[in-house]
């Protein structure tokens, strides 16, 4: 299902394809889910609990606040480039009302290390002190964009381009002393 609404769409991905795809009967997709939007939201937590936990992968707490950034942000990048798939699936659904906001919230607790570590940014005055969701969709919303752009080959987005939106991407959350 993932491989082949991330391809078509939601809504040119009917059971039976998927069913085919899969080789076994739509009987047997039925069993183990009432309704399409089941597997869509089971794809979709799955997705959100792998994504969170490479997010923190090689994170080192000893290292400049903005280093661990830096971190945090290739490895949600390399997350998409390597899982294409389910870059287009969350780029579909991850919005409502595909994912409605109860769904939403109850996948919300798989991003608690990265909210915490925003939270410590804001705390440490690292970052700028506005809505946790908008800081976070400035931190990360760009790097969805970029990586659409690599992965639709419009960008090659070597080391150089990822350095720069890694470097944009801060300068949009950084809080700037006077």
């Amino acid at each position: 299902m993932l491989e082949l609404s991330s391809k078509n769409g939601l809504n040119a991905t009917p059971i039976s394809k998927v069913a085919k795809e899969a080789n076994v009967a739509v009987g047997t997709i039925y069993h183990y889910y009432n309704t399409k939007e089941d597997i869509v939201k089971e794809l979709y937590t799955m997705i959100v609990q792998d994504l969170a936990r490479m997010l923190v992968l090689n994170r080192d707490e000893s290292k400049p606040y903005k280093e661990q950034y830096k971190q945090l942000w290739i490895n949600f990048y390399n997350y998409f480039i390597a899982n294409p798939s389910a870059f287009y699936f969350m780029d579909i659904v991850a919005i409502p009302p595909i994912i409605d906001s109860e769904e939403v919230d109850k996948n919300v607790v798989h991003y608690k290390g990265m909210k915490d570590f925003i939270l410590q940014g804001i705390e440490n005055k690292q970052l700028k002190n506005v809505e946790l969701k908008l800081l976070m969709q400035m931190s990360f919303g760009n790097l969805i964009t970029i990586s659409r752009i690599r992965l639709r080959q419009e960008l090659e987005m070597d080391d150089k381009q990822i350095d720069d939106a890694i470097e944009m991407s801060w300068d949009c959350i950084r809080l700037i002393e006077d």
